[in-house]
């Protein structure tokens, strides 16, 4: 018998409330206290309840069915997707093997032994998180650890706390398995350490390298999640990048909680540089757009990147001096939420423009205009302008990935209808259920040419190009879970793009899924989750076949959403980095290189000539075989007037012919005095029979015959800052000849803010001496009065320069926010709330700032026996309530950059049950197709019986692919 507390309420997915007395009286007739009224229910009653029910249990079925939560329970079976709450799986590996990213599986009371190490990792996830304490006599509607006792046995010590903090009752104690299963276990443990310690250089030998299963590809270095700033649990998507500056070569790493920069350019030894913190999510998409800014003379860069399921917007990061690390510049929330981004138009080693066809962003999978592709002008960097969005667009319309490239051949009239001088942009839109073609030439607007499917598709995911322009690699990343596939990667022949033909597929070894990919030369390097990274010759497509791999993820190769997630191979390195979602950051070194087929690369990778000058690239060849490869120059910081060279073209050689082939370019002297110009040099497309060596770019720098002139230049045009940040530094930078010496006057142009009232400059001249190049900073004082005021603006002016000019502005605007006329954050929460003993807790908590600034969030615990709280930086904290009744109190302080704080309590009351379970109605008609009608008079009669608790709301659990 159960005594349930008073004026319990419960909530069954939004559709019925109750508020009742209630209480047990016997164990036989069940009789309940409502209101003072008793009232017997007995099995004459049931009865007709079964009646009543079964014409709508198949509809009460189809309605629950849409959380994506996954079910588990000790006599269920393991069959089907584990969607059907009625129906539940056996296992949770089986459950979790089942789930896309951003499920949850729920796990009734029972017990559950451990017999392989890869469940430890199903258990412990985020991306697929599991929870125990659940009851098939609710259908899973409350967590209550203490009542619903779900025992997992034969935890590894390490993570048995963690488990338990998730609703688990945990036993480490091995001994009532079988000694093979405890052995495996161990075993295990051995290589899971490895994916969450640090690991150095490590050759791949006898397919190993440590720990890792491998095949031609050995380890150079891993740095794990745990490294990362930002407290983050896993890792997500990657990209690369390289200054062109220094050639130093970087990785921009996706975290659940930011995007951190790494120093790859030892790849034997990295170092994490900064982070840029973000809201906690599962899903980020990072891409990068470098250009050459001729006023600073030098290579600037910024990152851009989505996040999923969040209200963070579009991440808008300074890149340009990797060096002293990432700068947020700011969050765009046209798209508050989006999947993925892509920036067409570039090259993806470089980051730069690749043609005259200019680079656009594109967003996909936003949360606006059904997730249809929307596209941005990146003129200013800083401040994206749309360009275009699909008019009408509908759900189905959602593009989960892009990828894009420029035709020049006869498809650009042929088959385009939009073709610029450039040539046609063709975009490969992957679209859920089919590949979408369009040509995307003119900026603001995209003409479908085609879309076609697949067999056995489930979720058409992304893909990419080959280097010739006629294929495309497609993934889809659910037809392994859902056909029970093994990895399955479809290549298309798009010589039409009007009419793209299926026309070969590679099914690899082992059911892991196939995730996103790129191409380089003749390979295709491909993030494959559980068995990591996986390389595939794609020199024949119609026969693709694998050249080796790196398995990151070493517990198992199954069809679930752990191991590697990302994989960039553009580097000129040749180094290839892979985001690893609970091992972090692994950099890898491509051993696939194939004997029967040769080598083809540059002699050098950089080259240099002065004006007037004649330079030859060498390109050489290993092996005596007939072969191929096409080169293109980039043009980089020059342009068409700085250089005579056939931008574009095949090198050739004979069979036995050995001799090296040469692009030659002559430097033109324009008579201007400039700085350093660099152009750039890619092979591409190597014959079937050769393949690409290292290094297959390079770059090429002109040199002035009269140097450049000596100029100054700001290092900003336009500042905002607050009357209370008491003073503001600016920089001024000297390049050029610096044989004279130079100086340069300083003055405040008044505007609403005025000199000396609001703002004071403490010196008026800048100077070098002759020889002198470089910084010169100075300070301006802003003066805080308490005067309630509008924001208030100046200009700090550069006047009279001597023997230097002045590149770009001659004027910095600041604009100086009022600290007195500031208003605090607004910030909303439940006020209170009633939860079990072991319940896991998520407060979530809403802000908004009055002048639209960024906030810091804080929760704290202010009462009550301590819990740990996760992520108590963001808007919504976790925790695990107590193991005994208890009351909890709690603030969140929403701090605006002013440090004016708002803040909010929340009183938690902790109830524990009384340990007899509830009696269960014995089961009619058990063996029924349907089986609903049973557990709907389960429901009904729990609707009068569970006390008020904290529902799990698994409407959370959206029906989003991934």
């Amino acid at each position: 018998m159960m005594a349930l507390a008073s004026n319990n309420i419960f909530t069954f997915t939004n559709t019925f409330t109750f508020a009742k007395t209630l209480k047990f009286s016997n164990e036989d007739g069940i009789e309940y206290k409502i209101n003072g009224t008793t009232m017997k229910r007995t099995l004459f009653s049931l009865r007709i309840l079964l009646v009543i029910a079964t014409g709508i249990c198949a509809s009460a079925n189809a309605h629950t069915d849409h959380d994506k939560a996954r079910f588990v329970a000790q006599k269920g079976v393991d069959a089907g997707n584990c969607k059907n709450r009625f129906r539940p799986c056996a296992s949770i590996g089986y459950a979790a093997q089942q789930a896309n990213k951003g499920d949850v599986v729920l796990v009734a009371q029972g017990n559950y032994e451990l017999s392989k190490f890869e469940d430890i990792f199903y258990l412990i996830s985020d991306i697929v998180p599991a929870l125990g304490g659940f009851q098939t006599l609710d259908n899973y509607q409350v967590q209550n650890p203490q009542a619903f006792v779900t025992t997992l046995q034969g935890v590894p010590l390490q993570y048995a706390d963690q488990l338990y903090q998730k609703g688990f009752n945990v036993i480490v104690d091995t001994k009532g398995q079988n000694s093979a299963t405890a052995l495996a276990l161990d075993k295990s443990l051995d290589a899971v350490n490895a994916m969450y310690q640090s690991q150095a250089e490590t050759a791949c030998v006898d397919g190993f390298a440590g720990q890792f299963p491998c095949n031609n590809m050995s380890l150079l270095a891993h740095i794990p999640v745990s490294d990362f700033p930002t407290n983050s649990t896993n890792a997500n998507d990657i990209w690369g990048h390289v200054d062109l500056n220094t050639m130093k070569e970087y990785a921009l790493l996706g975290l659940r909680r930011g995007i951190a920069l790494v120093d790859v350019s030892d790849p034997i030894n990295p170092i994490i540089i900064n982070a840029i913190q973000g809201q906690n999510t599962t899903w980020r998409d990072i891409k990068v757009l470098q250009y050459f800014n001729p006023d600073a003379n030098k290579w600037e860069a910024y990152a851009y990147a989505t996040a999923d399921n969040t209200s963070e917007g579009l991440s808008i990061i300074n890149l340009s001096n990797p060096e002293t690390g990432l700068i947020l510049v700011g969050r765009d929330v046209n798209d508050a939420s989006a999947h993925n981004i892509y920036i067409s138009n570039v090259d993806y080693g470089l980051n730069i423009n690749n043609s005259t066809a200019l680079p656009q962003v594109h967003i996909l999978g936003s949360n606006q205009f059904g997730g249809a592709m929307r596209s941005y002008s990146l003129t200013d960097p800083e401040q994206l302008q749309p360009t275009y969005i699909l008019s009408g667009a509908t759900r189905s319309d959602y593009s989960h990935d892009a990828s894009s490239f420029l035709v020049n051949d006869e498809r650009a009239e042929r088959d385009c209808v939009n073709t610029t001088s450039a040539g046609c942009t063709v975009l490969l839109d992957f679209n859920e259920q089919t590949l979408r073609l369009w040509d995307h030439s003119n900026l603001g607007s995209a003409v479908e040419l085609s879309a076609i499917s697949y067999p056995d598709a489930e979720y058409t995911h992304s893909g990419w190009w080959s280097e010739d322009r006629q294929y495309v690699i497609l993934h889809d990343e659910l037809d392994e879970q859902r056909r029970g596939l093994n990895t399955t990667v479809h290549i298309f022949d798009i010589s039409d793009l009007n009419q793209p033909t299926l026309v070969s597929t590679w099914s690899g070894p082992t059911r892991a899924i196939d995730h996103n990919g790129f191409v380089r030369g003749n390979k295709y390097y491909m993030s494959n989750y559980e068995r990591g990274v996986t390389i595939l010759d794609l020199s024949n497509p119609l026969a693709p076949a694998e050249l080796g791999y790196f398995d990151t993820f070493p517990s198992s190769t199954n069809a679930s959403f752990n191991g590697v997630w990302g994989v960039y191979p553009y580097l000129p390195s040749g180094i290839i980095l892979a985001s690893d979602i609970q091992g972090g950051l692994y950099i890898l070194k491509d051993e696939t290189n194939n004997t029967a087929r040769d080598d083809i690369n540059f002699s050098s990778a950089l080259y240099e000539v002065t004006e007037g000058g004649m330079v030859d690239i060498s390109v050489i060849r290993s092996g005596t075989r007939a072969v191929s490869v096409d080169y293109k120059i980039l043009r980089g910081a020059a342009s068409g007037n700085d250089f005579l060279a056939q931008e574009s073209g095949t090198l050739t050689w004979n069979a036995g012919d050995s001799v090296a082939q040469t692009i030659s370019i002559e430097a033109l002297d324009d008579g201007n005095g400039e700085g350093l110009e660099s152009l750039f040099i890619r092979l591409e497309n190597a014959s079937p029979s050769a393949e690409l060596a290292t290094p297959n770019i390079a770059k090429i720098d002109i040199k002035s015959l009269t140097g450049l002139a000596s100029s100054i230049m700001l290092d900003q045009d336009t500042l905002t800052v607050k009357e209370t940040d008491t003073s503001i530094t600016l920089t001024v930078t000297r390049s050029g000849d610096p044989a004279l010496s130079a100086a340069v006057g300083l003055r405040i142009e008044n505007g609403s803010a005025q000199a000396e009232a609001d703002v004071t400059l403490a010196i008026n001249t800048l100077e070098w001496a002759a020889g002198e190049l470089g910084d010169r900073s100075f300070a301006i004082t802003i003066v805080n009065d308490d005067v309630n005021e509008e924001n208030e603006s100046f200009a700090l002016v550069l006047d009279n320069p001597q023997n230097v000019t002045i590149a770009g502005s001659d004027r910095v605007t600041v604009t100086i926010r009022d600290d007195d006329s500031n208003q605090a954050p607004q910030v909303n929460t439940e006020s209170s709330l009633n939860v079990n003993t072991r319940q896991s807790i998520t407060l979530t908590a809403s802000a908004t700032d009055p002048e639209g600034q960024s906030m810091t969030f804080t929760w704290a615990q202010t009462s009550g026996t301590n819990v740990t709280l996760a992520n108590a930086d963001s808007l919504s904290v976790s925790f695990t309530a107590p193991d005994t009744a208890t009351s909890l109190g709690f603030t969140f302080t929403a701090t605006d950059d002013f440090g004016v704080a708002t803040s909010m309590s929340v009183n938690v009351t902790v109830e524990a049950p009384t340990p007899a379970p509830l009696p269960v109605p014995t089961p009619v008609n058990a063996t029924s197709s349907g089986g609903g009608a049973i557990w709907l008079i389960n429901i009904l009669l729990l609707l009068t019986l569970v006390r008020r608790v904290k529902i799990i709301n698994l409407t959370q659990y959206s029906d989003k692919e991934y």
